[in-house]
């Protein structure tokens, strides 16, 4: 019995869809394969999928058994799942973290991930006060402007700050910094005390604390930061919520650098 091809609804002229249908083919298969399984599965000829497959043996994704001649997933391709894995499970130990802290805290807690030049809100727990703070997951910003950004910015490398800080500020209010100069006096005193705080420079009458979170590799790949609204705190409570952030992002930390369970 044949197979019935199973193609991605992308266009058929595509290389990179094709190189998709290939990697496809080895996900519904235990075992080795070969050109012809891998033909009959995606539908493209033998010697389309020859070629490709020739291609992502010469880059790791795929590794061909010289004694049966068919090919298995390589190792190139177990570091991006490997990827995937700890991507997911900064957001899901992230939301576990942020959910304690905002109980801890009373206040509004944010998870953000660095893309880039920019971050982005993953995750959000309110405050269970009346007035509180709220951001919208998913929105993106500069690094160079709000506490995670700078807390995410401080420690990236040098090159990657200069080209942030060529790029112009948006002022979205009139707290913002928008002067390199200021902006890098900014990050050296991020680096010394360990997290960020920034006031009403996104949202007026709001203050924040963010501090970075690293992956395995020890790169700062986020943040986790507390909100509140800046006329309900003291001196002594803003102490108490800069410690609460960086010891929840330290906490995270941990959490991606430990091995992953079998």
């Amino acid at each position: 019995m044949s197979e019935t091809p199973i193609r991605p609804q992308t266009p058929a002229d595509s290389t990179t869809a094709r190189v998709a249908e290939v990697l496809l083919a080895f996900a519904g298969s235990k075992e080795p394969i070969g050109i012809t399984h891998i033909a009959q599965t995606t539908g493209l000829s033998k010697a389309v999928v020859h070629r490709i497959v020739q291609t992502l043996c010469s880059t790791g994704f795929l590794w061909q058994n010289p004694e049966t001649r068919k090919y298995q997933v390589g190792f190139a391709a177990f570091s991006l799942v490997d990827s995937a894995n700890q991507t997911t499970r900064f957001r899901r130990l992230g939301m576990e973290i942020i959910t304690d802290l905002a109980e801890i805290a009373g206040e509004t807690t944010t998870l953000s991930s660095r893309i880039g030049h920019r971050r982005v809100y993953i995750g959000q727990v309110e405050s269970r006060q009346l007035v509180r703070i709220s951001v919208e997951v998913g929105a993106t910003h500069p690094l160079t402007v709000g506490a995670s950004g700078a807390a995410i910015l401080a420690f990236l490398p040098d090159d990657e700050i200069e080209a942030s800080l060529r790029a112009p500020v948006p002022a979205l209010s009139e707290s913002t910094i928008t002067a390199p100069e200021m902006l890098r006096a900014r990050l050296e005193r991020v680096r010394q005390e360990g997290f960020a705080r920034t006031t009403g420079e996104r949202v007026r009458d709001s203050t924040s604390f963010a501090a970075p979170v690293r992956n395995r590799f020890n790169e700062v790949i986020g943040a986790i930061s507390v909100a509140a609204l800046t006329s309900r705190l003291t001196p002594e409570r803003e102490v108490s919520l800069a410690n609460q952030a960086m010891a929840a992002a330290d906490q995270l930390t941990a959490g991606l650098k430990a091995p992953l369970n079998p």
